[in-house]
């Protein structure tokens, strides 16, 4: 059969070469003719028959040529193998054998497999370069002698393989020489058929070619090192490793025979841990760290998935469909894979451009394979075949297990299949436990199970690093969800297999990248928690040199709490993640134990962050475009995970139950930050159940992911989450809760962990708010619950549930509430309340027990969080006040029969707390109301009031109206009770609602007024004492406690306070006749008056003219009933002298007028009262308050005082009329007091005048006042007239001195020109003629009458508001002046006035005389004598000077110098005049000499100016004309004139004029005058 194939091949070659190649036409027909010649020989002899034919094909030159030479050379083997087989098949026993050589010696085999075995042999010999034995001088290609071995080995390897001497061949010829391939840089297309059949062998003959392979396998772990393989070596190695991890028997059996046998090589492990390596080998490439989601891929999802991933089936992670840009880092189906594995590239003699990311794509892939291959053999062994009853889901879902488990996996195709039909859905938990398949020994394939449980327990730390590298690249969707899938299915594998370690590790992975890792931040994958002690952490460290490349390790991490990072949003691999946790939850949740706490807390933590942060987040490439359908659906994906996560609790086993509820709690203590103090027992074996684990502390951690707690306001669902959680446990779980002896039912844990959380103030206001929610539901389902039980049964849930109630209430306020938690107290108070409602509702009229507790939880709502109906009620909100009082209601209307007798004044004190809490106006009232039906209730029995008081006195008279109202001591008869009530309401009064006060206060009085008729004496006495009399004393303390209340809060008491003085007031009038018979009235009236004096000590205005007013009122009541002997008048003055109302501040009032009003009323009522009028002390008392009274009133609303006094003013000057004047110093307060009001006006502020506060119509008036006392003052002979004068002239100075500098005049006659008038009425000459004392008084009154009249000659004309009143104004003072000096002249020269009151006078007429501004230097300075300054030398002004605009009034003062110094009689007193003036008159004449003579040279032929001009010319001749006292000036030597001794002191000043004017012809003949003058005089 070969020759004839062999034939044909010949045939066919001749006629190909027949014209191109003639040699080979040659060399194939004389082939061709030595076949026919050979008539029976074997394979081998043909082979070598023809091996020149084939050498020649071999190297032709057209390559159909090669290829038919290759082909026919490849059949030649392929017949001869398929020879053995049909001699395998057909062996007898007498056929005969040929040996052939082996290791050992030689075996016996037919003759077919000696042709095969020469054949081979030779042929490995060929591909090796060497000679072969029975192919002489033949040569073949390496690479093609390699590919027609693999050629027959793929098709013949099962006959190969029974053969040892073809095994034998294979060990000797081929294998050292693939590992020289492998250990050497050979050519592309070598080293893939090398390793084409490495794989090959591998496959088939493991056992056959142990040692060999270790060596070529080890080899190729070691050419994946960059530095020791070119990039395509690599990839075909990991392309080799990637067909043995997509066939998990060999892979199990390599690690058999490898792995687990001492003094062999690792294998897997190695190869494992060399993909961490090449994992993390460039990190920019697969652009890890990045935090690309899906390597910028646009992420959809068809329908028909969508349908899948929402619907139902549970621990799918599915692929989708994307399109993607190629210039962006990661791995991605279209950029990191070829369309033909090199492998199988055996036509190309060169290596392909390769992906640079193709490499990590075959690392992920072997990878996952070996991760789907663990599961894919494990799982079915986990499935329970016992007959224990299943849920009705358990059939459909082994159905599908196995069916995952029996389908094979096609190699990368699988990564791109859907998901549903890629991953078996988890294992439910309900029925029984998973089986751990190491428990299996008597399985037939135990020995598989333990290999495979060693490959997890061994390799998990390899494949963590590797996992978490790529966790941190950037992926598209199939990668992603490749590796997710790997890692999910792993993970499962340890778990099933009881690994806490592997299981953990994972667990932890996934729970890291379920959530966003922090921006900034250098890992992907940080630590969990500090877990120093775990047995994850241990076998890390051991495995530190697999796994150092991976970025998974970063310290930063071990304490999150302290990171400050940002946040980014949910991507999909995070929610791909959080969904894989989930299902691994639901997977393994029988088994987890401790592990629960992973994925609780990354749960919480992602719910966390969906709500915080959404799903996109800022990490993402501005070109990308995510699709917003497709991360919703993933969500909802994880919702539905979630939802089945927990439904699938209610069917854990009971300690399972536990063990997550413990989880839950310890998980809701760490995120919020609380310690509990409770110690459930949880982790205690229950009798039948299944001893967990203990859980090691490593595997016991809470700190959040991520930093997600640093900032406290948006970690605020944190907590919130895991107690919801808790919630829908406990509802999954209520049947268990209802068996209250069970210690399985978790009540205790479910109480604590909610009134832990709720009760803490420093927890997150929706964290406690949720458990509050939580707790409150399980309430409500325990009592509805019970409804069919027995009564006793139902009372002792009922109390159960109104205990933990109550405790629930008080440990919301047992801390101090601050301002931020003070509301989430009251909400879940309101809760508290609801609940309440409902349970009576429900079960009050079965309720046996616990009122105390119900009346508690009532007064708790307005008790400020204190359960204690004796606490003054400060309620929170009107909600809680309502809520509160809708039990309140439901007791009062439906079950006050229910009620027992003894809390009957429980039930007052708690109508009390309602009335006096001030959210809810219209509760109050109503409250209010039924205090008066009680009342009307407990007058059926009362038949005497007034013994009833006179008991209640016995009891109550001596108690503090704040005191708590208890008298369960004494009788409980209604008359006492009665008494209770009337206290009840006196503290009502004290509410902090003027509404309620008033109505209080209204309910009060309008039961006073019922019985006020059967009221006697006594029993009036006793009412006051008892109740009014202390009531005013606690309004005092409750001021006290107000005082510096801010907004409206002390007005409103104001309010209550006026009503209740109104009111008591009112009451006392009506009762004055009644009372003032009894013989300790005195004693109440004085109680009365210091319980006013009190109130009033608080500086309330309102009040204080409440006060006065009423007190007024009863003074005139008391005098017209002629009962006013028995009020204490001391008592009365008392309150007046001490309680000013111009001491209180506003506190917010407008204005202290009517306080200050109804004050003075007061005061001039007492007046009346008075035989005798006011004595010296009262005066002088009256009089410093009535300046108080004036000073600190405040301005009147919408009024003035510019115009007219207000009514306080006119009050105080009314007054003061009524004072005494009986002693001189009375009479001179008195004035002191008048000249202050006068000044008054002028020394206010300007920002008291702006607020309208201006005196001035008070000072007018003070003015005519001053002067009437005064003037009727003045002319007795031991009056002080002139220390009267003296204040009055000092006070009217002042106005006089700022005429134009104070602008608050108004309207009508200025107040300067009403004190000049004032003034100069009294300086009458007949008054001064009376004063010759030479005493202080006197001397002052002089000052102040020269100070008047400087007054009058000066005014500042810069200030005055209009030029136009300047002339008006200057013809008043110009007469007004004149009437001054007619009354102070010559009296003025008296020798008991000091000289220096003269010169201040003359110095006064100088200095407003001045017409021009004279030159500095002509001025005396301080050091000289007054005319020093005439003998100084300056240069002249050429510049005109202004004249002033009082030039009229500076002509008269300057004429009163001139008749000042002129010589009148020569009498003592007009000398003393002249010698003053003297002086100043020299001074005033040189000044405008001297400006002469220096600034008239300077105009050259300019005029002077005209008005100084007009100034000299009248100078000149008021010196020519005066005659001066003779006496006036000194004696000098050689003068002789007697009046003309002034002309003598200017001669020099006149001449140096002269001169100066000599070419001014007028001023020159005035000059003259003078000189002539001069001269006449001296007899010239």
């Amino acid at each position: 059969m070969a020759a004839q194939i062999f034939a044909a091949e010949l045939s066919t070659l001749i006629q190909d070469s027949r014209r191109k190649t003639p040699d080979l036409r040659t060399a194939a027909e004389k082939s061709l003719s030595d076949l026919k010649a050979l008539s029976n020989t074997s394979e081998v002899q043909l082979a070598a028959g023809l091996e020149p034919c084939k050498i020649h094909g071999f190297f032709a030159k057209t390559a159909v040529v090669s290829n038919t030479a290759a082909a026919s050379l490849q059949q030649l083997l392929a017949v001869t193998f398929e020879k053995v087989a049909d001699q395998d098949e057909n062996f007898s026993p007498n056929v005969s054998l040929v040996a052939v050589p082996i290791q050992e010696g030689s075996v016996s085999v037919t003759s077919a497999a000696a042709d095969a075995y020469y054949l081979l042999d030779d042929i490995c010999l060929l591909a090796s370069g060497k000679q072969p034995n029975a192919l002489h001088g033949s040569t073949l290609n390496a690479a093609f002698g390699l590919e027609l071995i693999e050629s027959s080995l793929v098709i013949h390897i099962d006959t190969i393989s029974k053969h040892v001497e073809q095994i034998y061949v294979l060990r000797n010829r081929l294998m050292p020489l693939i590992i020289q391939t492998l250990s050497e840089r050979a050519s592309f297309s070598l080293t893939v058929r090398s390793i084409r059949l490495l794989r090959l062998l591998t496959s088939r003959l493991l056992l056959a070619m142990s040692l060999e392979l270790e060596v070529a396998i080890d080899l190729i772990n070691h050419a994946l090192d960059p530095k020791a393989s070119p990039e395509w070596k690599r990839v075909l190695c990991l392309e080799f490793f990637r067909e043995l991890h997509g066939d998990p028997k060999l892979l199990r059996t390599i690690y058999a025979q490898y792995d687990e046998q001492d003094g062999r090589k690792c294998l897997v492990s190695d190869q494992l841990a060399i993909l961490v390596r090449l994992a993390a080998e460039k990190p920019a490439v697969i652009g890890l760290g990045q935090q690309i989601s899906e390597a910028e891929v646009q992420y959809s999802l068809p329908a028909e998935q969508i349908a899948v991933e929402s619907g139902g089936i549970t621990g799918t992670i599915s692929t989708s469909s994307f399109e993607m840009s190629f210039d962006k880092p990661g791995l991605s189906v279209q950029w990191s894979t070829i369309r033909t594995p090199c492998m199988d590239l055996i036509d190309k003699s060169e290596a392909p451009l390769l992906p640079v990311t193709y490499i990590y794509v075959l690392v992920l892939t072997c990878m996952n394979r070996f991760s789907e291959g663990l599961a894919r053999f494990l799982l079915p062994f986990t499935i329970a075949t016992d007959s224990t009853p299943k849920r009705k889901r358990a059939p459909a879902l082994n159905k599908h297990r196995q069916q995952n488990v029996e389908s094979k996996d096609d190699g990368e195709g699988t990564a791109r299949k859907d998901s549903a039909q890629a991953v078996a859905e988890l294992p439910q938990p309900g029925g029984n436990l998973p089986v751990n398949p190491l428990g299996l020994k008597e399985h037939e394939q135990y020995g598989q199970i333990c290999t495979s449980a060693s490959m997890v327990e061994h390799c998990w730390p390899a494949l963590l690093a590797t996992s978490s590298t790529f966790l941190n690249a950037s992926l598209d969707s199939e990668y992603l969800h490749m590796l997710i899938r790997s890692i999910q299915k792993f993970t499962q594998v340890a778990g099933l297999l009881d690994l806490a370690t592997p299981k953990d590790a994972f667990l932890t992975t996934l729970a890291k990248h379920a959530v966003p890792t922090p921006v900034g931040d250098p890992s992907r994958t940080p630590t969990l928690g500090n877990q120093e002690n775990s047995e994850v952490d241990d076998e890390e460290d051991h495995n530190e040199s697999e796994t150092d490349a991976s970025p998974a390790r970063d310290p930063s991490f071990r304490n999150p709490r302290e990171a400050k990072l940002h946040l980014t949003s949910m991507t999909t691999r995070n929610l791909l993640c959080l969904r894989a946790l989930l299902n691994l939850g639901i997977a393994l949740g029988p088994v987890l134990k401790g592990s629960w706490t992973i994925i609780l807390e990354t749960l919480h933590q992602a719910d966390c962050i969906l709500d915080r942060h959404g799903m996109k987040g800022p990490g993402a490439h501005p070109e990308s475009t995510f699709d917003d359908h497709a991360l919703t659906t993933e969500k909802d994906a994880v919702e539905t995970a979630v939802s089945r996560l927990f439904q699938s609790m209610g069917d854990l086993p009971e300690q399972a139950y536990l063990e997550i509820l413990d989880c839950f709690s310890v998980l809701a203590y760490s995120v919020s930050g609380l310690t509990s103090q409770h110690d459930h027992g949880v982790h205690a074996t229950a009798s039948g159940m299944r001893s967990p684990q203990a859980v090691s502390p490593g595997h016991r951690r809470f700190p959040s992911l991520h930093g997600l707690n640093v900032n406290k306001s948006l970690a605020a669902k944190d907590s919130t989450r895991v107690l919801d959680r808790m919630g829908q446990i406990a509802q999954y779980n209520i049947h268990r809760l209802c068996r209250i002896q069970s210690l399985g039912s978790g009540w205790s844990i479910f109480v604590d962990v909610f009134i832990d959380h709720l009760s803490s103030p420093v927890t997150i206001g929706d964290v406690r708010m949720c458990a509050a929610r939580k707790l409150n539901d399980i309430f409500d389902r325990l009592v509805a619950s019970a409804s069919d039980a027995d009564i006793d049964v139902q009372n002792e849930i009922t109390t159960r549930c109104l205990d933990a109630l109550a405790t629930m209430i008080s440990s919301v306020w047992q801390s101090n509430a601050t301002k931020s938690s003070l509301n989430c107290s009251l909400e879940i108070h309101a809760m508290g309340l609801e609940t309440l409602t409902s349970v009576l509702e429900q079960r009050a009229q079965i309720l046996h027990s616990g009122w105390e507790v119900v009346f508690k939880i009532v007064t708790s709502a307005v008790s400020a969080g204190n359960i204690s109906s004796q606490a003054t009620s400060v309620p929170k909100s009107p909600r809680l006040v309502r809520l509160s009082f809708a039990s309140l209601q439901l007791i009062c209307s439906d079950f006050l029969t229910v009620v027992p007798d003894r809390h009957f004044l429980t039930l007052l004190d708690t109508l009390s707390v309602f009335c006096s809490q001030d959210q809810d106006f219209n509760i109050s009232l109503t409250s209010m109301a039924f205090f008066r039906n009680l009342s009307d209730y407990l007058r059926w029995e009362n038949k005497d009031l007034n013994h009833a008081l006179t008991e209640a006195n016995l009891v109550e008279v001596e108690r503090d109206l704040y005191a708590p109202i208890d008298v369960k001591g004494h009788s409980l008869s209604h008359p006492n009770v009665w008494v209770s009530l009337l206290l009840h309401l006196a503290q009502l009064l004290m509410d902090d609602r003027v509404e309620v006060r008033h109505s209080a206060l209204h309910t009060m009085c309008g039961i006073v007024d019922t019985y006020g008729d059967r009221l006697d004496t006594q029993a009036w006495m006793l009412c006051f004492q008892l109740v009014f009399i202390k009531l005013l004393s606690a309004t005092e303390r409750k001021f006290q406690q107000k005082t510096g209340a801010q907004g409206n809060e002390a007005s409103t008491w104001d309010d209550t306070a006026i009503l209740i003085v109104q009111r008591l007031s009112k009451i006392f009038m009506q009762a004055l006749g009644i009372m003032s018979v009894h013989q300790t009235f005195s004693n109440l009236w004085t109680q009365f008056l210091a319980r006013y004096a009190e109130l009033l000590g608080h500086g309330s205005l309102g009040l204080c003219k409440t006060v006065f007013a009423a007190l007024t009122e009863i003074l005139a009541a008391s005098e017209k009933r002629a009962v006013n002997q028995k009020l204490s008048l001391d008592s009365a003055w008392a309150v007046w002298q001490e309680h000013n109302p111009s001491y209180y501040d506003l506190r917010g009032a407008t204005s202290n007028h009517d306080a200050l009003t109804a004050y003075l009323q007061y005061i001039r009522q007492f007046h009346g009262l008075l035989d005798e009028g006011f004595d010296t002390d009262q005066a002088e008392a009256i009089m410093c308050n009535l300046r108080l009274c004036i000073t600190r009133s405040t301005p009147v609303i919408y009024g003035s005082d510019l115009h007219e006094m207000t009514t306080v003013q006119k009050l105080v000057l009314e007054i003061m009329k009524l004072l005494p004047t009986s002693s001189s110093e009375t009479m001179i307060k008195l004035a002191e007091e008048f000249a202050f009001l006068v000044t008054l006006a002028f020394q206010t502020r300007e920002d008291q005048v702006a607020k309208g506060k201006t005196y001035v119509a008070l000072s007018k008036a003070a003015m005519a006042v001053l002067e009437g006392f005064v003037k009727q003052h003045c002319h007795g002979p031991s009056t002080p007239r002139a220390h009267l004068l003296s204040l009055s002239l000092r006070a009217l100075e002042l106005p006089l001195s700022l005429k134009y500098k104070w602008h608050h005049g108004g309207k009508g006659i200025p107040a300067w020109k009403l004190a000049t008038s004032t003034a100069l009425s009294l300086l009458k000459p007949d008054l001064l003629d009376r004063f010759k004392e030479n005493d202080s008084s006197t001397q002052s009154m002089w000052a102040a009458i020269v100070g008047i009249g400087d007054s009058i000659a000066a005014a500042d004309t810069d200030d005055c508001e209009s030029t136009s009143v300047i002339s008006d104004d200057q013809a008043f003072d110009m007469e007004s002046f004149s009437q001054l000096a007619a009354a102070i002249i010559p009296a003025l020269g008296s020798s008991s006035i000091p000289d220096n009151i003269r010169r201040k006078y003359a110095e006064s007429v100088f200095q407003h005389s001045i017409i021009h501004e004279p030159h500095p230097d002509d001025l005396a300075r301080p050091d000289q004598r007054l005319l020093d300054g005439l003998r100084s030398q300056h240069v002249g002004r050429v510049q005109d000077l202004p004249p002033s605009l009082r030039s009229k009034m500076a002509y008269v003062l300057l004429d009163q110098l001139f008749d000042l110094v002129a010589v009148h009689d020569s009498s003592a007193e007009r000398i003393k005049l002249a010698q003053a003036a003297a002086p100043y008159l020299i001074l005033r004449a040189g000044l405008v000499l001297k400006a002469y003579v220096c600034d008239h040279p300077l105009r050259g032929r300019m005029p002077q100016p005209l008005s100084q001009k007009r100034e000299m010319h009248y100078v000149l001749k008021k010196l020519v004309d005066l005659d001066s006292e003779p006496k006036a000036f000194p004696e000098t030597q050689g003068v002789q004139s007697e009046s003309k001794k002034h002309l003598f002191l200017l001669f020099g000043l006149v001449t140096n004029a002269l001169k100066a004017a000599r070419r001014d012809g007028e001023m020159s003949a005035a000059l003259r005058k003078v000189v002539d003058a001069v001269g006449a005089d001296f007899g010239v």
